[in-house]
C-alpha cells in the first residue's frame, strides 16, 4: 500500500458533496465528525463537535496538535488495516477510520470527543497544562469539560462503525471518480489511434502506384541486370521488389516474427548498398521464437531511425544489431542497437515517459511504434530506449508471445 502518496481530494472527490454528505449523517447519528487528509488538515467543516475541542482548536498551538494528533491516528489505522480506537493528546477518547482508495492511503475520517465511563472523568483532564500551554482561559475550559460526555464502550463501538461507514463512502466516491477518469483517458487515446489510423490509410491511398506496373517494371530492370552481368544490381533490385510487395500486399495484422525479420534484411541490405562500407548489421533471432506473432511494420520503424537519426549523419557510419530475447514464459524482448550519435537525454527522458514529441523527426517514429504496442496489449509492453550521446543507442521492444 502506498502510503505516502499524497492524493488530492479534491482530485478525486468533489469536497462540496463530501460536506453535504457529512453534514447529513453528522445530524442524524449527532456523532462528532471530521474527515480530514493525510497530514491531518480537515478538508471540509467539522461536524457536531463539543465545546470543548472547538475551544482547543481556536488556540494557535491547540488546533496544530489536534492535526498533528488527527494525522497520526489515521496514520496508524491505515498501518494497521482497520478503525481505531486512541486517547487524544487532550485525554478525550477518538476514533479514526482510514480512507483508502484504489490501495492508497488518502486521510481519515475521525471524531469521538468523550471520555469512557468507569476508566475517566472529567477530572481526568489536566485543565490547568492546557490553559497554560494553549493560553486558553482556565474558566472557559472548565465550562466546556463540563459538557464532554461521559459514555460506555457501546457508544465508542457505534462511533467506530460510523466512521468506517463514512470512509467506505468516500471511498467508493473515490474509486469512481478515477474509473471514470481512466475510462475516459482510454477513450481519448482510442479515438487519437483511430485517428491516426485514418490519417496514415490515407496517406497509404494517397501513395498507392499500381502494383502490378511496379512490379513488372522491377522485374524487367532484374532481368537486364542479370544480361549485363551486374548481380549485385540484380539483387538490390528483387530485394527492393520483394520489400515493396511484403509492405502493399501484407494483408496480416500480427504476422509471424520470421516474416517480419525477412523483410528487415531486405530493407538493410538495401541500406547497406546505398551506403557502401559506412554501414554494416546484424541479426541474432533464436530460431525457436520465429513462429511467434508480432504487430506489422513495427520493426521497420526503429530500424530506420537508427539508420536516419543514428547512423546517417556520423561520417564514418556504424553497425545495426537486432537481437531477441525470451525473459519469460510469456514475453519476447527484441533488441535494436546501434552505435550511432545517441540521444539528448532530455529527449531520452520526455520518450521514455510518453511525452509528445509529434514536432521532432526523431521523436514520432518511436512515439507511434509505443503507442500502437500498448493499444495492442496494454501498458506493461511497448518501448524503452537507452541512449549515451556519440555512444549509441538501444530501443527494446516488450511484446507478449502470441502464435
Amino acid at each position: 500500500m502506498n502510503s505516502l502518496k499524497d492524493l488530492k481530494f479534491s482530485d478525486i472527490i468533489d469536497i462540496n458533496t463530501l460536506k453535504d454528505i457529512q453534514y447529513k449523517l453528522a445530524k442524524i447519528v449527532i456523532f462528532s465528525a471530521v474527515t480530514t487528509d493525510i497530514h491531518g488538515v480537515p478538508v471540509c467543516n467539522e461536524n457536531n463537535f463539543t465545546p470543548f475541542c472547538k475551544l482547543i482548536r481556536s488556540s494557535p498551538k491547540g488546533c496544530k496538535n489536534c492535526i498533528s494528533c488527527d494525522s497520526q491516528a489515521g496514520f496508524m489505522a491505515m498501518k494497521d488495516k482497520k478503525p481505531r480506537v486512541y486517547k487524544c493528546h487532550t485525554g478525550l477518547m477518538d476514533c479514526a477510520a482510514p480512507i483508502i482508495v484504489n490501495d492508497i492511503y488518502v486521510g481519515a475520517v475521525l471524531g469521538g470527543q468523550v471520555l469512557l465511563k468507569g476508566q475517566q472523568t472529567r477530572d481526568s483532564i489536566d485543565l490547568n497544562w492546557i490553559s497554560k500551554n494553549y493560553e486558553i482561559p482556565l474558566k472557559k475550559l472548565k465550562e466546556a469539560v463540563e459538557r464532554i460526555e461521559i459514555v460506555e464502550s457501546d457508544y465508542l463501538r457505534n462511533c467506530v462503525s460510523f466512521y468506517t461507514f463514512l470512509a467506505n463512502y468516500i471511498a467508493e466516491m473515490g474509486l469512481h471518480t478515477i474509473t471514470q477518469e481512466k475510462l475516459l483517458k482510454e477513450s481519448e487515446e482510442k479515438i487519437k489511434l483511430e485517428q491516426y489510423a485514418k490519417k496514415m490509410q490515407l496517406k497509404t491511398i494517397q501513395a498507392q502506384i499500381n502494383p502490378h506496373f511496379l512490379f513488372n517494371t522491377l522485374n524487367t530492370i532484374a532481368s537486364m541486370a542479370l544480361i549485363e552481368n551486374a548481380p549485385t544490381t540484380e539483387e538490390l533490385i528483387y530485394n527492393l521488389s520483394d520489400l515493396l510487395r511484403y509492405s502493399l500486399r501484407n494483408l496480416e495484422e500480427f504476422p509471424k516474427l520470421k516474416d517480419e525479420i525477412t523483410n528487415i534484411k531486405r530493407y538493410l541490405f538495401i541500406q547497406a548498398l546505398r551506403y557502401s562500407d559506412r554501414i554494416s548489421y546484424e541479426i541474432n533471432i533464436d530460431e525457436s521464437l520465429n513462429e511467434y506473432r508480432i504487430p506489422t511494420m513495427i520493426l521497420q520503424p526503429l530500424v530506420e531511425n537508427s539508420l536516419v537519426h543514428g547512423l546517417e549523419t556520423k561520417k564514418e557510419g556504424g553497425k545495426i544489431i537486432i537481437n531477441s530475447t525470451s525473459n519469460s514464459k510469456k514475453d519476447i524482448i527484441i533488441e535494436i542497437s546501434d552505435n550511432g550519435r545517441g540521444i539528448n537525454s532530455s529527449i531520452l527522458n520526455l520518450l521514455n515517459n510518453s511525452k509528445d514529441l509529434s514536432d521532432s523527426g526523431l521523436g514520432i517514429g518511436l512515439q507511434n511504434t509505443d503507442n500502437r504496442l500498448k493499444h495492442y496489449f496494454g501498458r506493461n509492453y511497448g518501448l524503452k530506449i537507452e541512449s549515451t550521446l556519440d555512444v549509441g543507442t538501444k530501443v527494446y521492444i516488450r511484446i507478449p508471445k502470441l502464435k
